[in-house]
């Protein structure tokens, strides 16, 4: 028996380690149709993931990147998880410099996106927030819907340039959206949401307060209504 633990391996030398595995996430991605959600911003890419594959697992077959894998390593390593059994993919995906997205695009091949807001993390890699949200927006190339809330005038701005048959769903506190939101009300521990989508007035109860929670949880309720979940059902979903 060979004291070589490789003696049976197969060994493919290249140039570029990073750039062989990002083209065999490229590889594998292309073997599946269903669809496939990309989740960027700043903040909150994490949590949104895991809060709509909680709200959703009943009714897909959810795979979703490990963790916060959502690195020019983090992509690929998530991509690889894709297999036969599975009918949805929510992957995130985050930059820290200009010139990353466009290879975090071609592995994810995203036919839906989720963008979470514009804040101040890793804005030290960018001249400019505009320059950074454009780069984050490059994820949503070819999407054929995306999901933010609209009442950041930046990202308002920018996402109303992306080209192609792009369909927006959005949700606001201040206007009209697709997903209105009229009330928030806020406990210690509870936040109260009340809002209006299809011309209806529905809500949710989430087991937190703190501003940022109740923004991810909103995306995750229009994700949620776009695929039509009885609003009912819902909101016994979003209180556990």
């Amino acid at each position: 028996k060979s004291s070589n633990p490789l003696s049976n391996a197969n060994i493919i030398y290249v140039k570029d380690t990073l750039a062989a595995f990002q083209e065999l996430a490229v590889y594998h991605r292309e073997k599946f149709s269903f669809p496939v959600m990309a989740i960027t911003g700043s903040n909150g890419k994490t949590l949104v993931k895991e809060w709509l594959f909680q709200l959703l697992h009943s009714e897909f077959q959810i795979v979703r990147s490990p963790k916060s894998f959502n690195s020019q390593i983090g992509v690929p390593l998530s991509i690889w998880n894709l297999r036969n059994e599975h009918n949805f993919a929510v992957i995130e995906a985050g930059i820290s410099e200009p010139n990353e997205m466009t290879k975090l695009q071609r592995m994810i091949k995203p036919t839906m996106g989720l963008f979470t807001n514009l804040g101040e993390a890793h804005s030290e890699g960018f001249s400019s927030d505009n320059q950074k949200l454009k780069e984050k927006l490059k994820l949503f190339t070819n999407c054929k819907v995306l999901f933010y809330g609209k009442d950041d005038k930046r990202v308002e701005k920018q996402i109303s340039t992306l080209s192609g048959a792009l369909e927006v769903k959005n949700w606001s506190l201040k206007g009209e959206a697709d997903l209105q939101v009229t009330s928030i009300e806020k406990e210690p521990d509870w936040a109260h949401i009340a809002a209006k989508y299809q011309d209806k007035e529905i809500s949710i109860s989430i087991p937190f307060s703190d501003d940022a929670s109740i923004e991810n949880a909103i995306h995750c309720w229009l994700v949620c209504l776009y695929y039509k979940i009885d609003p009912v059902v819902l909101k016994s979903r979003f209180r556990m």
